[in-house]
């Protein structure tokens, strides 16, 4: 996460925008599309419910109207009077018993299968041993109500009128057929008792065509469900006379009218049963939700697509825009960096009067402030450091004129007017110089004429008690540095270092370059300084202010002063072996005089 964070942090403005927008957009879509799904979903659920339930009820209702027209045809039959009387009166002579069924009974129950499609067969089932069974005509009629097939009709209607389940018909022959059959009874009029039964029967197909739709079976499972909660509609392969529970309906009761949700096999499915309770049958429905949730589903996706296409379309312009934007705020921070680079006259073009405006205006106006100010401390420093330098030149030259002066005095009083004439000439060559015209810099040229003009009086003054070697690189003398800053370090080697040694001494001074830098040692054979008198040096804790800490204070502070961060200035000293003081500037050509 923090990974996340940290990369998020280092992005540009403009991805940050698009990255944001991305993030909250996504978030919105994913819950916009969630709760679309959902109240889709539930909409198209309860719509199907709906319509479900309205064409179950259609097949209900095909249902009663095809039994109703089998149940009034029962009606006439139990209720007719030639039935009846035919049934029930005692003839004398069996002649008239055949006649009667062959011209009146036989062209009655003839024509009620002719005018209804939906029968298949009328039986009636009698007591009577002289008319024969008739097969494969448009009724059928039995010796004895012991036949077996009536004795399985009336098992399952004890009542003895009603609807029964679905059985075979046609086994004798090799076209078994699914019937339903109707049951009435055959009543006496004198006796009141029954005197006959009759059963008309229906094709299982005929009666339930309506559950063979290729629309309603795509959809779901459709199938008609008896009292004993049997499946007896053939009309889905394998569960034909099974139990309702094997499609994973547990405790149905078929009497009770039910549109709801229910997992059944695992799967969420719309459950619908409506009950014929005529016949003691309900219709059926299972419709797994999956089936109606599928184009939602693809609306839902269709829609997602739109979005992240509209979204892909508003993140390139939020990008454009914002790039625009902030066009003026990456103009305003190039400026910055030129600042910060040490660039102070700066400025950015105001082109508008909103925010972005404003913050350019006080852009401009605080960098003008502050390379005003920088130009006010710039030259009061120069001021400071060339009041300072000229303060501690006025405090340099007069200590070695003392001691120049003196040892004139010395040689005149020997009277070795050579001698004098040359100290002379040397002391006129190094105040020409040092003076130079009021002038700061000086060539590493003449900084090293200071050094031998030095040099020649103080070997008069020693008596050529020490030697010098010269170790300069030529290449170096156009380079310009601050003048006299060599020539302290010497005198403090010769009287520090080589004077008290009470022997001959040696000095050495070299000069070079490297890449961008200039390099000078002073290096002497003297008695060297222990190590808490190099740190008193160093520290500026010079007991005297014309000692030794003196003159290295002045140098180092004539350094920084003009060099600043750009200059060093290391002494190394060991007692009794001798003292290396090293200066490094940086590399200069024409500087300016202050």
């Amino acid at each position: 996460m923090k990974r996340v964070i940290a990369f998020f942090k280092d992005l540009n403005v403009s991805w940050k925008f698009v990255v944001t927008y991305s993030v909250i957009l996504s978030v919105q879509m994913i819950l916009t599309g969630v709760y679309l799904y959902i109240q889709a979903s539930n909409s198209t659920i309860d719509q199907a419910r709906l319509m479900m339930k309205q064409n179950l009820m259609q097949t209900r209702e095909s249902i009663l109207k095809k039994g109703k027209v089998i149940e009034n045809a029962a009606s006439i039959i139990t209720l007719s009077d030639d039935i009846q009387n035919f049934l029930d009166y005692k003839y004398e002579n069996e002649t008239h018993r055949i006649e009667d069924y062959q011209f009146k009974f036989s062209p009655f129950i003839g024509t009620i299968i002719k005018t209804n499609e939906n029968i298949n067969c009328i039986r009636i089932y009698m007591k009577n041993s002289v008319i024969t069974e008739k097969m494969n005509s448009y009724y059928s009629t039995y010796k004895s109500e012991n036949y077996t097939q009536y004795s399985e009709i009336m098992k399952e209607k004890p009542k003895k009128s009603g609807w029964s389940s679905t059985h075979l018909v046609g086994v004798d022959n090799n076209n078994p057929e699914n019937v339903i059959s109707f049951i009435g009874t055959i009543t006496s009029k004198s006796s009141y008792k029954r005197i006959g039964t009759v059963e008309i029967q229906t094709r299982e197909d005929v009666l339930f065509n309506m559950l063979r739709g290729q629309v309603i079976n795509k959809l779901g499972k459709v199938f008609i469900v008896d009292s004993n909660n049997k499946i007896i509609s053939n009309n889905i392969n394998g569960l034909y006379k099974k139990d309702v529970s094997k499609v994973g309906i547990n405790n149905y009761l078929w009497n009770k009218e039910l549109n709801c949700i229910k997992k059944i096999d695992n799967k969420k499915c719309i459950l619908i049963s409506l009950p014929i309770e005529q016949a003691g049958y309900s219709v059926v429905g299972v419709f797994p939700v999956n089936n109606f949730n599928s184009s939602v589903r693809k609306s839902v996706t269709y829609i997602v697509l739109v979005l992240l296409v509209l979204a892909l379309i508003l993140g390139i312009v939020i990008y454009l825009i914002t790039n625009m934007l902030l066009s003026r705020v990456k103009i305003l921070a190039k400026a910055m960096r030129q600042v910060r680079q040490g660039n102070l006259n700066v400025s950015v073009e105001v082109k508008s009067k909103d925010e972005f405006g404003e913050l350019g205006l006080t852009f401009n106006h605080m960098t003008k402030r502050i390379y005003n100010l920088v130009e006010t401390v710039y030259k009061i420093e120069i001021m400071e450091r060339e009041a300072e330098l000229k303060a501690l030149e006025a405090q340099i030259n007069p200590h070695f004129l003392y001691n120049t002066l003196a040892t004139i005095s010395w040689i005149g009083r020997k009277e070795k007017s050579a001698d004098v004439v040359n100290i002379t000439n040397s002391l006129a060559k190094f105040y020409r110089l040092i003076l130079n015209k009021g002038r700061t810099l000086i060539k590493v040229k003449e900084e090293m004429d200071i050094l031998a003009a030095y040099l020649s009086i103080q070997k008069v003054r020693f008596d050529d008690a020490f030697d010098v070697i010269y170790d300069v690189d030529e290449k170096i003398y156009n380079y310009e540095i601050i003048k006299n800053i060599l020539q302290p370090i010497v005198e403090n080697s010769l009287s520090y270092g080589i004077e008290p040694k009470r022997g001959h001494g040696t000095i050495v001074i070299k000069a070079w370059e490297s890449e961008d830098k200039l390099w000078f040692k002073i290096i002497d054979d003297g008695v060297g300084m222990s190590k808490e008198v190099l740190n008193s040096v160093l520290s500026w804790k010079a007991k005297s202010e014309k000692g030794n800490g003196y003159a290295i204070k002045n140098i180092m502070q004539r350094l920084k002063a003009y060099y600043g961060d750009e200059c060093s200035f290391e002494i190394f000293s060991r007692l009794g072996i001798g003292t290396e003081v090293s200066i490094t500037i940086k590399k200069h050509i024409n500087l300016p005089n202050r």
